[in-house]
């Protein structure tokens, strides 16, 4: 086999596993929707701390099975590095913010704006990293936060305290990707996520302690909590293989089908039916987005050798 060959070989399976990957984010997506759909539900029958603490504790059952079955469950020690704490703890606060706004706002607008992260990631870089960013992705900001106010109406009914902290899940879902740079490499993923479902239990558990809100959960109440545990360890597996098989600036902008598929829930679920200007507003959101990973992608290359 020639070189030539073998060169045609490597950028056939970079294309499958590049097709793979964009399937796995897609997928994803899809779960991370799913579960967030069932959570919703079943905010309707019980308090959102004791939804956390339960999701949380499925959540830990079901990841420590599989880092045992993987051998991941070795390195359980890095449970308690800094940043992997750090982390987790983001996730906890990310959670309860996420699952109250959730329980008050079309799924549509709170993934809509939820998905507004990588613009305010930006502004976290420039703040926290230090890093130096061009006009052309400060106009991709300035889009994606009028894409925000289209969706969140500041003269509607989007605007309010659930709004609000919808767009607080932003930052904190920054500050966790911020974070996450800081664990080494050698921590295995189902560790990280792991800590990060342990500590979002945690979290829900002492919520509901401290405001003493505790519903007695019925068996459907239960069969859906633990449907939505497993969405949320499905996304988490098909995030790793996205990440894993593909090239990350191809595949991270497909995460915005989460919008697509918000608005396929929410129409099917609840009847939401988002306004014109709540669809502008997630059109301008997700072209911003996209434009600040291409952006990116083009300042790694730039920075290659």
């Amino acid at each position: 086999m020639t070189e030539q060959d073998d060169a045609r070989e490597a950028a056939e399976k970079l294309g499958r596993n590049n097709l793979l990957a964009i399937a796995a984010m897609i997928a994803a997506a899809f779960f991370y929707l799913i579960g967030d759909s069932v959570v919703k539900l079943t905010t309707e029958h019980l308090p959102v701390p004791q939804i956390i603490m339960l999701r949380g504790l499925m959540t830990s059952v079901l990841v420590a099975a599989a880092a045992a079955a993987t051998g991941a469950f070795s390195g359980w020690r890095h449970l308690f590095d800094r940043p992997v704490v750090a982390r987790s703890a983001f996730d906890g606060i990310t959670t309860l913010l996420i699952v109250n706004a959730l329980a008050h706002m079309a799924i549509a607008d709170a993934t809509a704006v939820i998905n507004s992260v990588p613009i305010v990631a930006t502004l976290l870089a420039v703040v926290i990293l230090r890093e130096q960013v061009g006009f052309r992705r400060w106009a991709a900001v300035l889009v994606g936060f009028v894409g925000v106010l289209m969706v969140l109406r500041p003269s509607g009914e989007s605007f309010n305290e659930y709004g609000l902290l919808a767009f607080a899940a932003t930052l904190t879902i920054a500050g966790r990707d911020i974070v996450t740079r800081k664990i080494a490499a050698e921590v295995p993923s189902l560790i990280v996520t792991l800590a990060s479902a342990i500590f979002v239990g945690l979290t829900g558990a002492v919520v509901a302690v401290v405001f003493g809100s505790w519903t007695q959960p019925d068996t459907t109440d239960l069969v859906m909590i633990a449907a939505a545990a497993c969405a949320l360890f499905g996304a988490y597996h098909y995030s790793v293989v996205a990440i894993r098989l593909g090239e990350v600036s191809l595949t991270a902008p497909f995460r915005y089908s989460v919008i697509l598929w918000g608005l396929i829930v929410g129409y099917l679920v609840w009847g939401d039916v988002p306004g014109i200007m709540s669809l502008a507003g997630m059109v301008l959101i997700t072209l911003a987005g996209l434009y600040v990973f291409h952006r990116e992608r083009l300042a790694r290359q730039r920075a290659r050798p």
